[in-house]
């Protein structure tokens, strides 16, 4: 519930164990490896440009053949587990390069299939093009003898053959027509070479078009059943590859791990870029938290190298890793949405957990819904396995199914109205007339209303709070009195008026007297004091306007209940028959799945804008840059646990 103290290091070590150290470091997963500052250290660059791009290229050859080899997988499974793997061991053994060969194999695979696309492709056309020429029974390379010439070509679908045939027959034209279809005539030509120059604006005026066939002096058909017999062996050899590739699915798991491992190198060349250098010595700064400091200094030992934990400086630009228990930790990617609070300032994430976890409820309030997000958030985490990020985010839905539940039952909403409507109309029975064990927001939405106001009004008041406790934590508390402790008078004052007027009033004057004669003291003069302390009594419209937002609690509550009830109706309509039960299974499972959807991302918006707005401008201090050590990969493998490794939240 607080923000980790950090240290920061700095290590001068030998340049050829630059990539040696910066792997021990990110196993230590503790430590934030700064950028250098040229300005400051007068070193040079740790260039490793060269290096970087060739196992980029690397990884991206990994997720390519990846991609195929899932492919060929089969159906992927429901539960996809990461192993836990020792990457050093993995290297160590040869495994590494069996993985690899798999991932050339796959390669070599592609490639290939490549070409025989590009073979068949060039067949095929080949085929299209000498399909109407098959009757053709001359060689298609003969383009005639010493005096006469043959030429192929092709008249407008539309021409009358035999008119062709006659009128070429007159210019000394031998014509055959082979066949027709509806995008030409095809046709040879045989005349002597000596009317080739004449002919050709004769055969122009008739709409002949020349073909150039091709071929290796075979006929057309020859060529069709070569093209045939080359498509049918593209075909095999295809069938073969991929039936090779389909092998290679088993070596999966093997290429998942080395792409685990390379990203692991890509990201420690990008971590040694960061270090500054002379000819034989790099040097490392960054952050760590106080608790891994022994830790890190067990792991720099096995090194001949010299470092120096000491403590942030007033110009540091101090990384913030958050300290808090199981239940609000996984609160901390809300806050950092909005911004990390500056180092040194004061950790909501606990009090904001408590208010998001009930706010979330109310405008949820569904024991149905909420057992979903349970079971589904909960279930994820223990069948998959997630990476601490997404396991935190799924942690924290499943919590706010809790609160839905508990405030479910409350206010009597099990997937809306569902209890009652299944009984009344597919049972035929009379159902409850109370399910709540408060009241109903859809028959008492006023008292939903003064419900959402008052859940407002406390958090109000804990933000207030807060701010009390920073400044007496600052040493400051006349001011947490007289800044924090005068509206709250006034509140009181405001409060009693309406149970106790008599006594409501004077309270409430005595409110207005302190924040007049306080909230001015900062200036010159009883004058402009006096009219600080009144303009600042402006400040309750703020109030009053940040109280009325928490009516979207009302509003999303209301949302949520009546699309429930629209799709209840519209499930039991056919009440209790057979069409009816199947009419209601579907509309149930469509209906209130989208109302689920649709009002969990609703209500997770309007429940962090409460945060952010409502609660946080009453003490918020932010600025702060979140903690970001170097890690190795995980996205298909997970590490050995480490005892006693204090790991990044937000990874």
């Amino acid at each position: 519930m607080s923000i980790s103290s950090m240290k920061k290091l700095t290590v001068f070590a030998h340049a050829r164990d630059a990539d040696r150290v910066v792997r021990r470091l990110m196993r230590c997963r503790c430590v934030d490896v700064a950028p250098r500052d040229a300005e400051s250290d007068g070193l040079a660059a740790n260039l490793c440009e060269d290096e970087r791009i060739e196992q980029a290229q690397k990884v991206a050859r990994i997720t390519e053949a990846l991609a195929y080899l899932h492919k060929h997988c089969g159906k992927a499974p429901l539960v996809k587990m990461r192993q836990t793997v020792d990457q050093e061991a993995f290297c160590a053994d040869g495994s590494q390069k069996e993985a690899w060969y798999a991932v050339e194999r796959v390669e070599e695979i592609l490639a290939r299939l490549t070409e025989l696309r590009g073979e068949r492709s060039q067949a095929q056309t080949v085929l299209a093009q000498l399909a109407p020429w098959r009757g053709y029974d001359l060689p298609l390379a003969l383009t005639g003898t010493a005096r006469t010439r043959v030429v192929q070509g092709t008249f407008p679908p539309k021409a009358d053959p035999d008119y062709l045939r006659d009128s070429l027959a007159s210019d000394g034209v031998h014509c055959e027509f082979l066949g027709a279809d509806d995008r030409a005539q095809y046709a040879v030509l045989i005349f002597h070479r000596a009317d080739e120059d004449k002919l050709g604006l004769r055969l122009a005026e008739l709409g002949f078009l020349r073909t150039a066939l091709g071929g290796e002096g075979e006929t057309p058909a020859a060529e069709i059943d070569r093209a045939r017999r080359t498509i049918r062996w593209l075909n095999d050899e295809e069938k073969v590859l991929e039936k090779e590739l389909a092998g290679l699915a088993d070596k999966t798991p093997l290429v998942e791990v080395l792409a685990d491992v390379e990203q692991t190198t890509l990201t420690a060349i990008e971590t040694r870029e960061r270090l500054s250098k002379t000819e034989q010595c790099v040097m490392l700064t960054g952050w760590l938290p106080a608790t891994a400091e022994q830790k890190v200094t067990a792991a720099l030992e096995y090194f001949d190298c010299a470092w120096e934990i000491e403590e942030p400086g007033e110009e540091d630009d101090v990384p913030i890793l958050l300290r808090n228990n199981g239940f609000s930790s996984n609160f901390e990617w809300v806050l950092g949405m909005y911004s990390y609070p500056k180092y040194g300032t004061f950790d909501p994430t606990f009090v904001m957990s408590i208010f998001y976890f009930v706010i979330f409820g109310i405008m949820f309030a569904d024991v149905g819904y909420g057992l979903l997000l349970v079971l589904g958030c909960f279930g994820a985490i223990k069948l998959l396995k997630p990476r601490e990020g997404m396991k935190r985010f799924l942690s924290m839905f499943g919590y706010c199914g809790i609160s839905s539940i508990i405030w479910g039952v409350i206010l009597g909403s099990y997937f809306g109205d569902l209890p009652k409507m299944f009984i009344s109309k597919m049972l035929g029975l009379n159902p409850p007339e109370k399910v709540a064990l408060w009241f109903d927001p859809l028959e008492d939405p006023m008292t939903f209303l003064v419900l959402s106001l008052a859940v407002g009004a406390v958090h109000l008041l804990g933000g207030m709070a807060v701010q009390f406790y920073i400044l007496c934590r600052e040493g400051k508390p006349l001011d947490a009195l007289m800044d924090v402790g005068s509206w709250w008078v006034l509140f009181a004052g405001i409060a009693l008026l309406v149970v106790k007027p008599d006594i409501g009033k004077w309270v409430l004057i005595a409110g207005l007297a302190c924040i007049i004669l306080t909230q001015g003291r900062h200036k010159k003069g009883i004058v402009g004091r006096l009219f600080g302390g009144v303009a600042k009594l402006y400040d309750l419209v703020s109030y009053m306007s940040d109280l009325l937002s928490y009516s979207r609690i009302l509003a999303l509550g209301l949302a949520a209940a009546v699309i429930a009830q629209v799709i209840n109706i519209l499930g039991t309509l056919k009440g209790g028959t057979v069409v009816g039960y199947i009419l209601f299974i579907l509309v149930f499972l469509i209906g209130h799945g989208l109302n689920l959807v649709i009002n969990v991302l609703g209500t997770f918006v309007h429940a962090s804008r409460l945060q952010y707005i409502e609660f946080f401008n009453k003490f918020y201090v932010d600025g702060g840059r979140p903690f970001k050590p170097a890690l190795p990969a995980e996205t298909y493998t997970v590490e050995p646990e480490t005892p006693g490794a204090e790991t990044n939240q937000h990874a």
